[in-house]
């Protein structure tokens, strides 16, 4: 199982079911999702915040209206960042999900301008340990917020995955 470490949010979410209520944290089942995504390389050691406004600003401009018609969407929540480490540089993969009541299929999805930024279609349903708190995401209070999520499904035996692309 996958787990995520959610900040208050004001925007639109995905629809989930809540699988299990547990002691601080909750799994919800997530089904098909629709994703702008883009990938860009940062050098080592760079903050969770720090150089994130390269993908964050290009995915604002595309759900702005930097789209193939134009369209303004609304922001939604979470934002999905994956990173892979290697030798000298991280590679990550910053991810918007689309709106699941405006867009129900791929079709439906405008075409971005900015070519660097693909519109994947997540189609298996899959779970998530998740944790909701009040407070802005940096690296520390993420990793804070990780190990807590990670002791509190340990304390209920509950396995996650130790794969840290899995916290989103």
């Amino acid at each position: 199982m996958t787990s995520t470490i959610l900040g208050v949010i004001n925007n639109e979410t995905p629809s989930y079911d809540v699988v299990a209520k547990k002691n601080g944290y909750e799994i919800r089942r997530y089904n098909k999702l629709y994703l702008a995504q883009i990938s860009y390389e940062v050098p080592l050691n760079t903050g969770f915040l720090s150089e994130s406004g390269s993908g964050f600003f290009s995915l604002y401009g595309y759900i702005s209206g930097y789209n193939e018609t134009q369209t303004k969407m609304s922001m939604t929540a979470p934002v999905i960042i994956q990173e892979t480490e290697n030798d000298c540089s991280i590679k990550r993969t910053m991810s918007f999900i689309m709106s699941p009541t405006k867009f129900t299929s791929l079709d439906q999805i405008p075409i971005p301008n900015d070519k660097n930024i693909r519109i994947v279609e997540q189609t298996n349903s899959f779970d998530l340990a998740c944790i909701t708190f009040n407070m802005t995401m940096t690296t520390e209070k993420n990793a804070a917020k990780e190990k807590e999520l990670r002791e509190a499904a340990h304390r209920d035996e509950i396995q996650l995955s130790s794969n840290k692309n899995d916290i989103l």
